[in-house]
């Protein structure tokens, strides 16, 4: 007969199940909630979640694994996994995952209806329980299509840069924070004679001599500073030759503003400094060239001037010694003699003139024009006063120029229109107007004017439009205004039409600061 418990054993086995009772109830809620956070997580994971059993039939899924699969969760309940026409990749991820092994998949997957394509990234897991009884699997699905895009368009941007880069005719280089060169492209390769291999790692200053790498420490400091103007520099090929080129730098930065390195875009100027040299040497051969020809003109022109006079001397001396003593041939010969000998004199001395345009008298200042052309006018005063002469004229500037020089060529085209002048009183005109960074000059006369196919003629020197019986002069004239006005680094041109007068037109820029080129001698004046 077995013993009855006592009151006491009773109170400790109420509170032995109690407390039973209690673990379970602890057990339930914290079941509850890990159900509760496991399904929080199911439900609003962005990524695709789902649940298969030991087949691979799946069990359970989220919405974001329905978008995935591009169907309705009823086509999806129940769908084997394994036996499925899935992709035989997918299929083997999640073999793996049946087998215990952690499966992975990467690919394109077509959806269930066949009409959308995504890029999938898969993670198979097996399940088991806390006392290792496998469960199924679990999978984590993620739509990486737009990240493919991008980096489809990455590489596609990547491509079309390196095509840029490579076939690029300047050279390109990029160096990091310690100047060593970290990329090249082909061109600059074949610039320096080097391969890639031979460049990549050593600093910019290997492939420089010793002035020119003073020249590259010096832009360093600038480009540090985040000045990026281009530069000249002349680098050292591996055969030992010299490319210089124009380096256009960029400086690279980070957000905290620390330097990180910097690119150049290297363009070879071998051809031009080679041109740039033969245009120096042409340029210094033309200038002493037309300085012994200026000098041969003045010498030539100066020192002919005395046998000239003793030989028009002697001719005159004939004439009055035995003018109507010897035959009318005789006279009429010695006539012509004469006559030639002046003519010579007058051509020595217009060439004495033209050839002392901008050397004597040449210099810059500034001059009030209507004080030079009150000069001009007052030096042919007898002939205007003969010809009875009307001169117009509207106020003039003043700028930086020859004040003699100037004189001399209002004074010649004033001539120049009262010496061509009509069947009535010259009428003159002379008016100027600033078009812009220049002045505009204009002389206009009412004379006998000329066909304008020969106004380029009419600006080189001894060339005449008329004989030298109908009107005075060695023509030489008009080629002195040309030359004066092209000293002052401007254009002279004309219009004109036979019996209507001609214009004459002439500019002269305002920022005029020095004599220029002229032509035809093209000799840079000091």
């Amino acid at each position: 007969m077995s013993r009855k418990p006592t009151y006491a054993e009773l109170e400790q086995r109420i509170e032995t199940l109690e407390k039973e009772r209690l673990s379970w109830i602890r057990a339930e809620e914290a079941l509850i909630q890990s159900e509760e956070r496991y399904r929080m997580i199911f439900n609003h994971s962005p990524l695709g979640i789902v649940h298969f059993d030991q087949d691979g039939v799946i069990l359970d899924c989220n919405d974001p694994f329905l978008k995935i699969m591009g169907a309705s969760r009823e086509k999806v309940l129940g769908f084997n996994m394994v036996s499925s026409t899935l992709d035989p990749a997918m299929r083997a991820a999640v073999q793996a995952a049946l087998w215990g092994e952690l499966g992975l998949y990467e690919g394109e997957y077509l959806s269930v209806t066949g009409k959308k394509s995504t890029q999938l990234r898969a993670i198979y897991n097996s399940l088991t329980s806390e006392e290792g009884k496998f469960l199924g699997a679990v999978a984590l699905f993620e739509d990486i299509s737009e990240t493919k895009r991008a980096e489809e368009a990455l590489k596609e941007s990547e491509q079309r840069y390196r095509t840029l880069v490579e076939t690029m005719n300047e050279g390109l280089l990029i160096r990091n924070e310690r100047d060593a060169i970290t990329y090249v492209n082909e061109k600059l390769c074949q610039m320096w004679g080097y391969s890639r291999e031979e460049i990549i790692g050593h600093p910019s200053t290997d492939f420089l001599d010793i002035p020119n790498q003073h020249i590259l420490r010096e832009q360093r400091i600038k480009r540090r500073q985040g000045f990026h103007e281009p530069y000249e520099i002349t680098w050292t090929t591996k055969d030992g030759s010299k490319v210089p080129t124009i380096m256009s730098p960029k400086a690279v930065f980070d957000e905290q503003g620390n330097f990180k390195g910097s690119f150049g875009i290297l363009t070879d100027i071998t051809s031009r400094k080679q041109v740039e040299d033969t245009l120096a040497r042409q340029t210094k051969e033309l200038e002493r060239s037309n300085a012994e020809l200026q000098q041969f003109a003045y010498v030539a022109s100066h020192d002919m001037q005395e046998p000239l006079r003793m030989i028009a001397s002697y001719v005159q001396l004939l004439a009055r010694r035995y003018k109507g003593k010897l035959d009318q041939d005789a006279d009429e010969f010695i006539g012509y003699a004469v006559d030639g000998a002046k003519r010579m004199q007058t051509m020595i001395n217009d060439l004495l003139a033209y050839s002392r345009v901008g050397r004597l008298g040449g210099e810059f200042e500034l001059t009030d024009c209507d004080k030079v052309l009150d000069w001009a006018i007052q030096n042919l005063s007898g002939v205007i006063e003969e010809s009875q002469a009307t001169i117009t004229r509207s106020p003039l500037p003043t700028l930086v120029a020859s004040p003699s020089l100037l004189g001399l060529l209002f004074q010649n085209l004033i001539g120049n229109a009262l010496k061509f002048q009509g069947s009535s009183p010259p009428d003159i005109a002379l008016s100027a107007e600033r078009k812009g960074d220049t002045w505009l000059f204009t002389v206009r006369d009412n004379g006998i004017g000329f066909d304008e196919q020969y106004t380029d003629r009419i600006f080189i020197i001894f060339q005449r439009l008329h004989g030298k019986g109908s009107y005075p002069g060695t023509g030489i004239g008009l080629a002195i205004c040309k030359k004066i006005v092209e000293y002052h680094g401007g254009q002279i041109w004309a219009q004109a039409e036979p019996d209507k007068g001609a214009t004459f037109s002439f500019s002269i820029p305002l920022s005029q600061q020095g004599p220029q080129q002229c032509s035809p001698c093209n000799k840079v004046n000091p």
